[in-house]
């Protein structure tokens, strides 16, 4: 299966990604990081958002044929940017990761930005760095680390962000996914 059906067969778990913007007061540059990020490009685009789009770990070789053609690849979270919109990266990184993404993307957001994040909760305490499982977008195994709700929260609240909204959905490949709106203040 290909990233584009996967998100189609499991669009609710960036139902939030849209609404988030109603935060902001401009259309300033946004940052898109990872793969699903980039991906969603186009909706960004429907839905009226008028800056520039940079990505950034979005994914090589992805089919650009149906995404928006003026997004501009960048090689690190640096910059001065309205958004940066994370979906499904997080739990990628292990925590030292994590930690230093959230620091680069505070520092990269112009005040007021918004950080739109979102991630599988973890069921139960996951002490490990990173397990191989099952993806949930391809027939892959993949590493990831699964963080619980109330360990972002202390991390984003820590480093100095916001929390504007927090929604939770069932999905498909996961019990609980946590989508979160941050303000940098």
């Amino acid at each position: 299966m290909n990233l584009l059906t996967w998100m189609k067969d499991n669009s609710k778990a960036f139902r939030h990604a849209g609404s988030f913007l109603s935060y902001l007061k401009t259309d300033g540059d946004m940052l898109l990081v990872g793969e699903f990020a980039a991906s969603l490009a186009p909706f960004y685009r429907n839905i009226g958002y008028k800056g520039n789009m940079y990505s950034y770990l979005g994914k090589e070789g992805f089919d650009r044929s149906s995404m928006v053609l003026d997004i501009y690849e960048v090689d690190k979270i640096e910059g001065e940017y309205a958004v940066i919109s994370a979906p499904l990266y997080i739990q990628s990184l292990n925590t030292r990761e994590l930690t230093q993404f959230l620091f680069s993307a505070k520092d990269a957001l112009k005040e007021g930005g918004l950080l739109y994040i979102s991630f599988p909760d973890a069921i139960t305490v996951n002490v490990k760095e990173k397990t191989l499982v099952d993806s949930f977008y391809s027939d892959e195994k993949i590493y990831m680390k699964y963080y619980s709700l109330f360990d972002i929260l202390q991390s984003v609240e820590a480093i100095g962000f916001k929390i504007a909204e927090i929604e939770q959905d069932s999905v498909d490949f996961h019990d609980r996914l946590i989508s979160l709106a941050l303000l940098k203040c």
